[in-house]
């Protein structure tokens, strides 16, 4: 009985943050649309890491289901965005294959991350890899931050040349 419950809720905990993501993809798309998609980027990427802290200290199933349901609708439109910038920065010669690497560099992540996160959580603790992971999640966010911060002052240092 006990054991069945165990797994109703991880279920739950595990569909919470695609639910969130469905949610919100159209509207972080929209979201993009207006502000532009590597603020989106970085938003979501760094809101995500503000929500995996408190994820790390949850006593009840309810808390994390929650926060990966708000974790969900954070990271909705970090893939479309991740598409478009692709399609808008790479010629039509090459596009295909980028999206694929980028689709493939998905799927490594969704294998590699649940057995490194169960690595780590089985040698340091399950409150490791939600902490492990913010860090990541919020080095991806300066990095980009940087990153389009750089191509912003190149372009107004360019705009002026003949």
């Amino acid at each position: 009985e006990e054991q069945s419950c165990v797994t109703l809720i991880s279920g739950v905990v595990m569909s919470a943050a695609a639910l969130g993501a469905i949610l919100s993809a159209s509207r972080l798309g929209k979201l993009a649309d207006r502000v532009g998609h590597w603020n989106v980027i970085i938003g979501a990427l760094a809101v995500s890491a503000l929500l995996l802290i408190p994820q790390a200290f949850v006593t009840q199933s309810w808390q994390l289901i929650g926060l990966r349901f708000l974790m969900g609708l954070a990271l909705g439109g970090l893939l479309p965005c991740i598409t478009s910038v692709i399609r808008h920065n790479v010629s039509d010669g090459v596009g295909g294959n980028v999206l694929g690497l980028s689709i493939s560099a998905q799927y490594v992540g969704q294998v590699a991350g649940p057995l490194l996160g169960g690595f780590a959580g089985g040698h340091f603790g399950m409150r490791s890899v939600f902490l492990g992971t913010s860090v990541l999640m919020a080095g991806g966010a300066v990095y980009n931050w940087l990153a389009q911060s750089r191509r912003a002052q190149d372009m107004l240092a360019n705009a002026g040349k003949p």
